[in-house]
């Protein structure tokens, strides 16, 4: 039986889930572990030459759902410790042993690290409106999108909430809080996965000094990340049938008509930005991103009711 297994789930990535499955074979090479491959599209997923511990299954179940990846992954692991990894993280060597030793260390305990964009990534990022927004904004490093009251730059600490992108439990622990809600659409959140494991007493720990990597390339378009933020929209529009879990948005009948005038102008108010990039106008170009975004969260939000 392997010590761990490395659970992946993708779907439609590309060269990014290559990226992200080489740097997890090229770390962990020293590891006792399975590597377990979940393909959430329909279009099947082949990589040659492969080791005899990599394994590729299709997800049989709710292929629009990471959720239903993950616990199908997790229902078929052999070993006693998860490990969740996105598709598009490029992990460490130091990441992987440091959630081995936590692991071993450790009882009723889950683990996050730190995420921030490779270096070179955020080279291409700071050239842009755009890639200046996500920058501003926390979406290009972990920490920002933290209250600073529950964050630590030096230490091992306890933290109410997780992200599922480089996810280590016991077995035994995700099968005691019932793995994850697979009711959530498309990316969803961890807000009610973090709710269990706290009330069933799993501490969630973050160390913040090991770093893995959030690979974004494909997602730093402005066209692509709203597309993502619409998607979102929709996960809380499905949400308001949960009333455990409180993710619904409100919208006036200003707001939400405003938004919809904003969004049927996508394509020019795309073209504007990519003028203002030319003579690098953030300001107007980060009110006018700021709109879209709304106008994609409005319109998936509603989008979920029809």
């Amino acid at each position: 039986m392997p010590e761990l297994s490395i659970i992946i789930p993708t779907k439609d990535r590309g060269a990014i889930f290559r990226k992200t499955y080489e740097r997890v074979i090229e770390c962990s090479s020293h590891l006792d572990m399975e590597i377990l491959i979940i393909n959430n599209s329909l279009t099947p997923l082949t990589i040659p030459s492969k080791p005899e511990n990599v394994i590729v299954k299709d997800n049989p179940n709710n292929k629009d759902s990471v959720f239903s990846s993950r616990n199908y992954g997790a229902s078929i692991a052999s070993s006693p410790i998860l490990f969740f990894v996105d598709d598009d993280i490029l992990v460490t060597k130091e990441s992987l042993d440091y959630a081995m030793n936590f692991q071993a260390e450790h009882t009723s305990a889950c683990l996050n690290v730190n995420w921030e964009y490779p270096r070179e990534l955020m080279e291409k990022v700071e050239r842009t409106i755009f890639g200046r927004y996500l920058i501003k904004h926390g979406f290009t490093a972990m920490k920002t999108l933290y209250h600073d009251d529950h964050w630590r730059d030096n230490e091992l600490f306890i933290s109410p909430s997780l992200a599922s992108f480089f996810f280590c439990i016991r077995k035994d622990d995700f099968k005691k809080i019932g793995g994850y809600d697979e009711r959530h659409l498309h990316e969803g959140t961890d807000i009610d996965i973090s709710n269990r494991l706290n009330s069933n007493g799993i501490k969630i720990w973050i160390n913040p000094v090991v770093m893995v990597y959030h690979n974004e390339e494909d997602r730093i378009e402005i066209g692509n990340w709203l597309e993502r933020k619409k998607r979102l929209g929709e996960i809380h529009g499905h949400s308001k049938n949960m009333p455990e879990i409180t993710h619904q948005l409100h919208y006036s009948f200003i707001k939400k008509n405003g938004f919809a005038i904003v969004y049927a102008m996508q394509p020019i108010l795309i073209l504007v930005i990519k003028l203002l990039d030319s003579f690098k106008l953030d300001f107007p170009g980060f009110f006018l991103i700021d709109a879209l975004l709304g106008a994609n969260m409005c319109h998936g939000y509603y989008l979920a009711e029809k």
